[in-house]
């Protein structure tokens, strides 16, 4: 019989980050040998099937369903602008069909099934793509996931991971008729929801400034190692966050730059003021992780501090008893004729001596401003 083996948790998590690593090769290795092109996806299933919501819109009228896929070639040319949202990206033949009823390029295909693609904006004929991070909080934990745009003439399809999204003031704002919304066309509603992730960047480097300025404080008072690991993690989920809020700033650029047609001129200036709040996002961003490199400088001053008093302290100790070990030598040797070792008062003059030559070194230590 085969003996069992008792594994810690850290063995355990060691284990299961070996299986995703080796799931995410397998991936790599897919697409390694496959044409540019294929569709292969890249995540973890989240969802048990692929649902379709669609929003119909125009200046009048407002019409809000979900959507069987044989339906999905029946959404473009009636005179609304239709917003298509798709959760789940696992289902590669259903992400295809979509697709191909759309006649989206391949290429952006195989960016909306890629959740690792970086941020990008890339344009195609009669459409344009746009990839990026979401961020949301959700049970007190930050959850992250890309969702992916098409915008083409009339319509907008959205790609998510996982079902919940940050989108449910764009869907009231259409319900209600609020703003332009309703009046403009599908490059709009594509800024409004990007405009909505850039908040939410915002939103959620500004919890991590929190977290960061409580840490300085906790740095000019009374402080222990654990800190040290809490300055760790706050500059490893700023570095993350980072990493897709720079790209994020060329794609908004990258969106006003374009001369498609899709692209309104009245979107224009909307456009210059997103680019203006991810520009904050990102300096934000900057200023945080400067911050979190000056709390570690603190803290390893702070240590690098308390180990220089601490030697201090021992090379005081040791200074003091270095004459007082040499005069223990000197009448420790085993010499017959040592005139001191006779005398009567010998023992009580030595630790006199002994006394008298430590208490003068502290003194003249105290008097340097060394102790």
């Amino acid at each position: 019989m085969k003996e069992l083996k008792y594994l810690s948790p850290t063995e355990l998590l060691s284990i299961r980050r070996r299986r995703k690593k080796k799931a995410e090769t397998s991936v790599v290795s897919k697409k390694l040998n496959q044409m540019p092109g294929s569709l292969i996806y890249t995540g973890e299933q989240h969802v048990d099937k692929v649902s379709l919501d669609l929003i119909m819109f125009n200046t009048d009228h407002l019409e809000e369903r979900s959507l069987n896929l044989s339906e999905v070639s029946t959404v473009k040319g009636n005179g609304h602008v239709a917003w298509l949202n798709v959760v789940g990206l696992h289902d590669t033949e259903y992400i295809k069909t979509i697709g191909e009823a759309f006649n989206i390029h391949n290429l952006a295909m195989e960016d909306i099934l890629n959740v690792h693609q970086r941020p990008t904006f890339d344009e195609y004929d009669d459409h344009f793509f746009i990839a990026t991070k979401m961020f949301r909080t959700a049970q007190e934990a930050i959850i992250s996931e890309q969702v992916s745009m098409i915008v083409g003439e009339g319509y907008i399809i959205t790609f998510q991971e996982k079902s919940g999204d940050i989108f449910d003031g764009v869907r009231n704002r259409l319900r209600n008729a609020k703003g332009r919304i309703r009046t403009r066309r599908s490059d709009y509603l594509a800024f409004a929801l990007l405009d909505v992730i850039v908040d939410h960047y915002l939103a959620i480097i500004e919890e991590y400034g929190d977290e960061i300025n409580e840490q300085e404080a906790r740095l000019l008072g009374n402080y222990n190692k654990g800190i040290l690991n809490d300055l760790n993690l706050s500059k490893k989920e700023v570095n993350y966050l980072r990493r897709f809020a720079r790209p994020l700033r060329d794609t908004v650029i990258s969106f006003n730059k374009s001369d498609l047609p899709v692209i309104d001129k009245k979107t224009r200036p909307f456009l210059k003021d997103l680019h203006d709040h991810i520009t904050n996002v990102t300096e934000t961003i900057e200023v945080y992780r400067e911050t979190i490199n000056d709390n570690l400088n603190t803290y390893h001053t702070h240590m690098t501090n308390k180990l220089n008093d601490v030697l201090k302290v021992l090379t005081i100790f040791s200074v003091v008893f270095i004459p007082l070990t040499f005069m223990a030598g000197i009448y420790g040797m085993n010499f017959e004729h040592m005139p001191e070792l006779s005398y009567k008062y010998s023992y009580p003059i030595f630790w006199g001596a002994i006394v008298i030559v430590a208490a003068g070194m502290i003194y003249y230590f105290k008097r340097k401003r060394w102790l």
